[in-house]
């Protein structure tokens, strides 16, 4: 689960994710990942009532049994029985009701109803927190596997029902939180990303999840930025820094938020640390308020605006990749074919194998009424037989990384013959300011079946890199 959004970078969404996607009630993975052996409650509760002992015995027959419809039948009755005993029968202050509520409502995958029962039971019974914490947990992994992987095969609707359900029966781990701020980001819904990734970083800061508190509180950093939160970016990328103190790419945007809040001797501060001449820094913190603005305009849907910030962006960095990808999304939605095109081109010369780039390159082909070149172009898509999507790029005082996914696709020529899954070898060039290659590193990728994927690391060491490309040899 290592999905990631660079800090500062533009992560437009061709697609929101509908504010009304809601889990189902029950879910059958998590009944699925229920042990299949009874055992009772090791925390020391006592059943107390008939009707909850019956609901204990119900909840061991419901496990055993290897005939489908006993396990239904014993699981409904153990549920009704332990309501009643709550409801009917004066056992709503019984932790042992409520635990053994919960681990029926488990054993049926309904979440919803396990979160209201063991959340009852552990506070009547606070020694049963552990062993309620380890039923808990089971449920979580399942729907969190899940949902990674309908995120890999983009398909952020159920993802994102799934985290929910996830954060429903367990909120001891972060990386639930953590991915679905991502699809929110992707989404360009910038405030939910930002409510998600404050509630990673904390219990990732709780739970000590270096990792993940890191990820968490830089995303959660960048996300403020785009929303011209400078005031409260500034708080949390310290923090982050005073963790990672050699990334300079995140010093180089707390610096911008560092001149968006007057705070300028600071800026200069990290600027001049970061080895940038103050003419320079300057810049490089104006083009980042431009791109953040240019993200907000994007979310606003005011694509006019947004077209005209990203513009002075590409101007002043012409290989920034989130710039032109936020130009193109920008002419897309003005419906400006000629202006579409350029922009995808230009993409195309930095990443050939993004499949939304080659969509958009042929979109804009078609609304230009180059149809010849549209047909190429398809062509050319429907040929791929494997994809790649960078996920991040990450600077340093003395190089930067590369990481991502390469996918296998259902490729086939234009007659519809199927084209066989084969190797592919990639140079990722590292480029400085003005567009010349500091390093580069080749990075071969086997043969993918359709939906296999792979990940892709790439390192170059050298000063000045600021961005990156990628061509097949």
């Amino acid at each position: 689960m290592k999905t990631r959004i660079l800090l500062a970078s533009v992560v437009l969404g061709m697609s929101a994710i509908p504010a009304a996607a809601q889990q189902p009630t029950v879910n059958d993975r998590v009944a699925r990942a229920m042990p299949s052996r009874y055992t009772p409650a090791e925390c020391g509760l006592k059943t107390g009532h008939f009707k909850v002992s019956s609901a204990a015995t119900y909840l061991k027959t419901g496990i055993e049994t290897e005939v489908p419809a006993n396990k239904t039948r014993a699981l409904t009755a153990g549920q009704k029985v332990a309501t009643e005993a709550i409801e009917k029968n004066g056992q709503e202050k019984n932790p042992a009701a409520w635990y053994y509520l919960g681990r029926l409502d488990l054993q049926q995958g309904d979440v919803v109803g396990a979160d209201t029962a063991f959340t009852r039971a552990e506070a009547l019974a606070p020694k049963c927190k552990d062993e309620i914490g380890k039923l808990r947990y089971a449920a979580w992994v399942p729907l969190v596997n899940a949902a990674v992987d309908f995120t890999k095969a983009n398909n952020n609707d159920s993802a994102l029902a799934l985290f929910r359900q996830a954060n429903t029966i367990y909120r001891d781990k972060p990386h639930a939180y953590l991915n679905a701020g991502i699809i929110f980001a992707n989404a360009g819904k910038t405030d939910s990303a930002i409510g998600y990734w404050q509630k990673a970083a904390e219990i990732a800061e709780q739970t000590n999840s270096v990792e993940e508190r890191n990820l968490a509180t830089r995303n959660l950093g960048a996300a403020l930025q785009r929303a011209n939160r400078h005031q409260e970016a500034v708080p949390v990328l310290e923090k982050y820094l005073g963790w990672v103190p050699d990334d300079a790419e995140v010093k180089r945007a707390l610096a911008s938020s560092y001149r968006a809040t007057g705070q300028t001797e600071k800026a200069q501060a990290l600027e001049k640390e970061v080895g940038a001449a103050p003419a320079a820094a300057g810049a490089a913190g104006g083009a980042a308020a431009e791109l953040n603005e240019a993200v907000g305009f994007y979310n606003q849907k005011s694509y006019d605006k947004a077209a005209a910030a990203f513009e002075k962006v590409v101007a002043a960095e012409p290989n920034n990749r989130d710039a032109l990808f936020g130009l193109a999304n920008s002419y897309l939605a003005l419906k400006n074919g000629p202006k579409l095109t350029g922009a995808a081109t230009r993409l195309m010369a930095i990443e050939p194998m993004n499949e939304d780039v080659i969509r958009m390159l042929a979109t804009g082909q078609r609304m230009s009424k180059k149809e010849a070149a549209a047909n190429k172009t398809a062509t050319q898509a429907l040929a791929l037989a494997t994809t790649m999507a960078v996920t991040q790029f990450a600077l340093s005082n003395d190089g930067a990384s590369i990481t991502g996914n390469a996918k296998g696709r259902e490729a086939q020529t234009i007659q519809g013959k199927p084209i066989a899954p084969a190797p592919v070898t990639l140079i990722f060039e590292f480029l400085d300011a003005n567009g010349n290659v500091v390093t580069n590193q080749q990075v071969d990728i086997p043969a993918l079946k359709p939906g296999e994927t792979h990940a892709v690391e790439a390192k170059g060491q050298g000063a000045g890199i600021v961005a990156w490309r990628y061509k097949r040899t």
